[in-house]
């Protein structure tokens, strides 16, 4: 008989990076090596080689979705082409800038065997120097862009915002885009490693220029940051699109939250507390801390959040 799958904290991946800093120490109370400069930590992944790991249970990612994925996905929630899970979330600090760059769509990326790239982001913090690039200038051509994409000429040519903490922002495929300087933020995106880069800011290193330049798109309405709505049941959606939702919960006492019959992924930005379910008292509550994730599967359907103090959680799932 396989185990029960059952709510699970998960254990992250940490990778160094020489745009990266540590602020996920100061931000979220993160445990960092000393000395290396953290650009990310995969919080949910399952990638090719790699998958996170259940705290408590042993299990992988990648385990679990061999083991029950109607039970952890949903009936109807569907994996990725490969039969993976199919979101990734992680936590970036870009104390520089990351690179100007671009993601496939689907359609280009099953020529890679991987997923195309919609993705976006949930400002943790933001400093003095903070800046986000998304988009190209309204009025720039294809030809002009083209022209200078790999060049410090392309500068001007780049829509660019100072972000606040708490912003959302959407960066679906095709979009040009960079982080930082000085941003914290969360990412949830499709479980996709397919990034094409256009402009490194002088650093030496590969351009992706032929592949990047046919990715992208010119037709996006200019925008920076996404406007939250309230949410049924409670918060606030942040996205809502064909790959994922995000939902912001910010919980002052006992809430009750449905998973919808399909995984809802539970990320910790403020506060603890506690999240438990319906187990026939087999299984204590989970404690929650800031940088948590627990990831839910659909067969739960519903959780318990108990706030100690106050407690600020990122809500994801599949569309809807």
């Amino acid at each position: 008989m396989p185990l029960p799958l059952r709510p699970s904290l998960l254990s992250r991946k940490i990778v160094a990076k020489p745009w990266g800093g540590r602020a996920l120490e100061r931000v979220l109370g993160l445990a960092l090596e000393p000395r290396v400069q953290v650009g990310e930590t995969w919080e949910v992944y399952d990638r090719p080689g790699e998958s996170a790991r259940m705290r408590g249970d042993g299990r992988t990612l990648a385990e679990w979705m061999l083991s029950d994925p109607d039970a952890l996905l949903g009936r109807g929630v569907a994996p990725t082409r490969e039969g993976r899970f199919p979101l990734l979330v992680k936590f970036i600090d870009a104390r520089e800038a990351l690179s100007v760059q671009v993601h496939p769509d689907d359609a280009m990326a099953a020529a890679a065997d991987d997923c195309g790239k919609n993705e976006a982001w949930v400002v943790l913090d933001a400093g003095a120097d903070a800046r986000i690039i998304r988009g190209i200038r309204a009025g720039i051509t294809r030809e002009q862009f083209a022209a200078v994409a790999h060049t410090a000429a392309v500068e001007p040519m780049l829509a660019a915002f100072k972000p606040a903490a708490g912003d959302a922002v959407h960066v679906p495929p095709g979009l040009v885009h960079a982080i930082g300087p000085d941003v914290v933020l969360y990412e949830i995106q499709q479980n996709s490693d397919i990034t094409y880069r256009l402009y490194d800011w002088g650093r030496p290193r590969e351009v992706h220029l032929e592949e990047g330049l046919r990715a992208t798109r010119f037709d996006f309405p200019e925008e920076t940051t996404v406007a939250p709505t309230p949410a049924e049941g409670g918060g606030e959606w942040l996205f809502r699109n064909e790959h994922f939702t995000l939902r912001r919960l910010v919980v002052s006492e006992q809430m009750t939250v449905s998973t919808e019959a399909s995984f809802k992924i539970a990320t910790v930005v403020r506060g603890r507390g506690t999240l438990g379910w319906r187990s026939g008292g087999e299984d204590l509550p989970l404690p929650l801390a800031p940088g948590d994730t627990v990831l839910v599967p659909a067969c739960v359907d519903n959780v318990f959040l108990s706030p100690v103090g106050g407690l600020t959680l990122l809500w994801a799932g599949p569309p809807k």
